[in-house]
């Protein structure tokens, strides 16, 4: 290269130059330095004793040590024998050029040197293997350097004669300090020549220390770096950084590692996979790799290093496709070498303390690491291209790897890829929030306005009871109307033709937000609002007590419905809210401001009860934090004088603005506090001189202390009134007007639960029976084996999604449940036995100890993990693959382990002939049952296929849970969140692997988004958990109360109930078959 050259530093993140050449530069004294007089005759300069100093301004000469000739010719000898020490070839040393400087005394120093090397790679590697042995000018021109080639082995390495003194008798001594080495390359111009890069930001990181980075999530408990929803979805579209996971790692198997066109020996493969996976090489083939110096061994870390640069040049072919920049500017890759990189190490004979960080680490962790792009565009292609992708890396063995062997070409299968969008860290600045260009934008004020400024309005009608329903009422009822069961209403339309936001529930009468009125079932119901041909207007029957309720008292009601909430029997304990509420007397709770009103005197002086004893029509609404409702009062023709709300859950402001001008000015305007529990109730003046709604905010302020919104649930109890009939000439009905006097419309009620949609109520079904003789054609709908939506929904496709994350962290561990294992030893040997919903198969191991065993289950993706087994175990070196039982195992008994008899089947109805069996477990699978019909058949398939005095265990989770358990359900039946890893999840959710049209999520649709939540959206009835960036899968449970399960076998004809027994928050049955 000509002396005009400029260079420029290759960083490690940085790909290999294109160049033919590369090049090293080292800093450091190579010339002897003698040590510095004290005061002012203190030397500035290296002093030797051939000197000649004629007075302070006169010129000096030099000892030979410091002539370049000579420090050209020592470096570029034993430089050559320092690089065949380090496992490379002398011959990749081309040239070694001192880089003269003037010192300010007029005299020549050498304080740098540039390297010429055969290719970058080999630049790349001696730079690793200076930095890491630490050597030193003293090493490098004072020392003897010998090699093995030719001579005695245990002789090789370097030492350093007379201390490091000038050999020529210079009294000055070379440092020990290790140089400083860089790899170089000649340079352009490359921020001119590509500055549409810069115009956004720095398409290269410019520092060699990697950058910090963080994944794009919301982190509340970090408030440095707190970003806002929109920040991330910010940072998201202008970063260009990637996040790669499970490249490498504990996933890694044998098979996947192959050597081209020959055979690799099994231990090679053993310690190559040992390398990857993280664990130390001292017991490995290859060794550590090392100098001794001055008789000790230097570990340089060569193998790590050499198979860093292979496994990272391997990486980048794979991605090189998806780098658009001009020329090719090629990848960034931010691999996690070790954690001790740079630091200095220890001489094997020398012990330290028991810190790893004092240690030259022998780990790589290639499991995760971080990709730079070139621009955002290239980031997201990325992401979308690769996820849950599989990758072929050819990478070649280094000769340090195979010790004296050649150089040898593999291929490694990665894992399934997961990719995320990735941002630096800026911690100088604080935040990432760039606040001097922030564009203030009008917000919501820190406080709300105060229920306490309108304590003076009094509202005729209105009112507001605390603590109307109990603890337990409000614990029962969240968990049944907002559970699998819950019968939400279809997308409703609004009368702007757009659709309502929140989820609301509609019993005994629709009410239809289109027209703002009821849905009389005389109407006929042409609407088609399920997408099905059912009736708009055909909700769920309002849920009703026994039909004796009218002779019942008001301490008789009560009871009836605190029994129902011990029994955790939800629709009946509503049904019980639901006729409390219609008896409840308003005129027991009037204040000093409502007998000043002429109609409240008069009741109270006549003795009357202001009760709303037909109520008809409740609407179930679900309110998230943030949510409102705007500004109505509801329908007067559909709708009869009194709104009754119950508030679950959150309490919320509710707003009262005056919507008729009467000329009183006073109570225009009113806030009003509905706390959690309570019962507010609108008659008169509320009902129709006043418009009621929900100011959509995250916080509501009740005298002076803020309270953050949660999620309410809002149960409003109406009257629903006939059609009205207009006098001729009236078009419409306004609330100035007198209205034409309506009726109300039946209770339509059942006691048939769980509600549902197309359900008839307990009067329109006796009726239809008495017209239909035959029981085929009853309206009731009694197939057991059509799978319910809430299975194949909550269930049945939650399993599908999770097999893999499921069998990772519960199969794997080989956790059993002890009554099931007790089952299963209590068996005779030789016992054929039915395991019902096996899942991933981890009783298979148990059963096989002494038994036989026939897998079956609906999923599956969960069936070929248990078909899988013996793939995933490698011949046993991976222990705790399968749990210790998997090892406990004979040769033939282990060869059944791994390819198991499964089929994919519905525990109601096993594909095995009847009495095939000698005994039969069914563990964790009844409580995904949904109705009390398929729990029995269930049962009564259990039996079909065992023997007769054969014996079946089922096991179920128990309503009933211990003091300190984790798990606490205030109902039966339940949708129980499965937290699910996006790395763990099939990219293509909704439809075929091997479908080539299926569809991707575009760039515009995804640009902004993170993994998981782009995952989530592929995932019908998925949620995305911003705090945690995960995918959240809701299973539907049903909890079994105690004696439930046993009441169920009663119903089977031909069981028997042996034993039953409560097992940490489960409970079990073991059943026999006595015909």
């Amino acid at each position: 290269m000509g002396g005009d050259t400029h260079f420029k530093t290759v960083l490690p993140h940085e790909p290999l130059p294109g160049q033919q050449f590369g090049f090293v530069h080292l800093q450091g004294a190579f010339v002897p330095k003698k040590k510095e007089m004290k005061g002012a005759q203190s030397l500035h300069r290296p002093l030797c004793p051939e000197e000649k100093v004629v007075d302070d301004e006169e010129q000096t000469t030099s000892c030979k040590c410091t002539k370049i000739e000579y420090i050209q010719t020592t470096l570029t000898s034993k430089l050559s024998s320092l690089i065949q020490l380090c496992g490379m070839s002398p011959c990749d040393l081309l040239s070694v050029q001192p880089i003269v400087q003037e010192t300010n005394k007029g005299d020549n120093n050498v304080g740098k040197v540039r390297l010429q090397l055969s290719t970058p790679a080999a630049a790349r590697r001696l730079c690793c293997r200076i930095r890491r042995g630490n050597y030193g000018p003293r090493d490098l021109l004072a020392s003897t350097i010998i090699t093995d080639d030719g001579n005695d082995e245990s002789a090789a390495g370097i030492t350093v004669q007379n201390e490091g003194v000038c050999p020529f008798g210079c009294k000055g001594r070379y440092v020990g300090k290790a140089v400083m080495v860089t790899e170089i390359t000649p340079t352009i111009d490359v921020q001119q020549q590509h500055q549409e890069y810069y115009d956004d930001e720095p398409f290269r990181w410019e520092r060699a220390a990697p950058p910090k980075f963080r994944r794009l999530l919301t982190n509340s408990n970090s408030q440095k770096f707190k970003l806002t929803e929109e920040e991330i979805s910010e940072r998201r579209g202008k970063t260009r950084f990637v996040y790669l996971d499970n490249v490498l790692g504990k996933e890694l198997t044998l098979d996947d590692i192959t050597l081209d066109g020959q055979t690799m020996d099994a231990s090679m493969k053993n310690d190559l996979m040992s390398i990857f996976q993280g664990e130390s090489l001292d017991n490995s083939h290859f060794g550590k790799g090392g100098v001794i110096k001055n008789g000790l061994l230097q570990q340089d870390a060569r193998i790590e290093d050499d198979l860093r640069h292979a496994f990272q040049e391997a990486l980048r072919d794979n991605l090189s496709q998806y780098d658009s920049s001009k020329d090719s500017l090629g990848i960034e890759l931010f691999v996690k070498a070790d954690s001790a990189a740079g630091k200095k190490s220890k001489p094997d004979n020398i012990k330290p303390k028991q810190d790893p960080k004092d240690t030259v680490a022998t780990r790589l962790l290639f499991d995760h690491l971080h990709i730079g792009m070139r621009s955002n565009d290239d980031a997201t292609n990325l992401i979308q291209s690769l996820q849950g992708k599989r990758l072929q890396l050819k990478m070649e063995l280094p000769n340090a790897l195979l010790q004296n062997s050649v150089a040898t070409n593999i291929t490694i299968t990665t894992g399934k890829l997961y990719l995320d969008y990735a941002d630096v860290l800026q911690p100088k600045k604080g935040n990432l929030r760039n606040k001097k260009n922030e564009v203030k934008t009008p917000r919501e004020p820190s406080k709300s306005e105060c229920t306490s400024s309108t304590d003076h309005v009094h509202i005729s009608g209105l009112h507001v009871i605390p603590n109307y329903v109990s603890v337990q009422e409000e614990q029962m009822l969240m968990a049944g109307l907002t559970g699998p069961h819950a019968p939400w209403a279809p997308p409703q339309l609004t009368t702007t033709g757009g659709y309502i936001k929140r989820r609301v529930q509609h019993y005994g009468y629709v009410f239809d937000y289109e027209s703002s009125d009821v849905l009389r079932r005389d109407d006929g119901g042409s609407n088609d609002i399920c997408g099905k041909g059912s009736d708009k207007s055909a909700c769920p029957a309002l849920p009703c007590m026994d039909a004796n309720v009218a002779e019942m008292t008001d301490d008789e009601v009560e009871k009836w419905t605190e029994r129902a909430v011990e029994d955790v029997k939800v629709w009946e304990a509503l049904a019980g809210v639901i006729e409390k509420t219609r008896r409840f007397d308003v005129s027991s709770v009037l204040s000093e401001g409502d007998l000043n009103d002429g109609v409240s005197k008069m009741s109270l002086a006549e003795g009357t009860k202001q009760t709303f004893p037909h109520l008809n029509q409740l609407t179930i609404n679900e309110y998230n934090p943030g949510e409102g409702i705007g500004s109505h009062v509801d329908t007067v023709t559909a709708f009869d004088d009194g709104l009754l709300i119950i508030t679950l859950n959150g309490g919320i402001v509710m707003e009262f603005r005056k919507a008729i001008d009467d000329g009183d000015v006073s109570n225009m305007r009113k806030l009003v506090y509905l706390p959690p529990r309570s019962l507010a109730v609108l008659s008169r003046d509320a009902r129709y001189k006043y418009e009621h709604m929900i100011v959509s905010r995250m916080t509501d302020t009740v005298n002076g202390e803020i309270i953050p919104r949660k999620l309410r649930v809002s149960l409003t109890l109406r009257t629903a009134l006939t059609a009205p009939v207009f006098d001729k000439g009236i078009g419409k009905i306004s609330l100035a007007q007198s209205k034409v006097p309506q009726s109300h419309l039946p209770k339509y009620e059942s006691k048939v639960f769980p509600p549902r949609w197309g359900q008839l109520s307990d009067a329109a079904l006796a009726n239809a029976s008495s017209k239909i003789g035959d029981e085929e054609d009853s309206p009731v709908d009694r197939s057991d084996l059509i799978t319910p939506e809430t299975e194949s929904k909550h269930v049945h496709a939650v399993y599908d999604a999770i097999a893999t994350q499921w069998h990772h962290t519960r199969g794997k561990r080989g956790v059993l449940w002890p009554g099931a294992t007790q089952f299963i030893e209590s068996l005779p040997p030789g016992s054929i036995i039915a395991d019902v919903g096996c899942g991933d198969g981890k009783y298979f191991a148990e059963i096989l100890k002494h038994s036989y065993v026939i897998g079956t289950d609906i999923s599956e993706p969960l069936l070929k993990t248990a078909a899988t087994r013996g793939d995933d175990a490698d011949d046993g070196k991976r222990k705790n693959i399968d749990g210790p039982q998997y090892q406990r195992l004979s040769k033939a008994k282990r060869a059944l382990s791994e390819n198991p008899s499964v089929a994919v089947a519905d525990c109601l109805h096993i594909p095995l002939r009847s009495n095939s069996c000698d005994a039969a477990i069914s563990i964790a699978v009844m409580h995904h049952l949904s109705t009390e019909a398929r729990r029995i058949r269930c049962l009564a398939e259990l039996k079909r296929i065992v023997k007769v005095g054969g014996r079946f265990n089922v096991q179920a989770w128990a309503l009933e849970q211990e003091t300190d358990s984790k798990r606490k359900f205030h109902g039966t039946d339940l949708l129980v969140p499965f937290n699910a890893q996006p790395k763990y999840l099939q990219t293509q959710a909704k439809s075929s692997e091997n479908d080539d049209n299926s569809q991707q999520p575009s760039s515009a649709e995804s640009k902004g988004k993170g993994v998981a939540q782009m995952m989530a959206e592929q995932y019908d009835g998925a949620e995305f958990d911003s705090k945690k960036n995960l995918v959240v899968f809701q299973r539907y449970c049903h909890m079994y109360r105690k004696g439930e399960l046993e009441s169920l076998c009663e119903r089977v004809p031909g069981l028997e109930v042996l034993e039953s027994a409560y097992e940490k928050g489960n409970w079990v049955i073991t059943c026999r078959v006595c015909e």
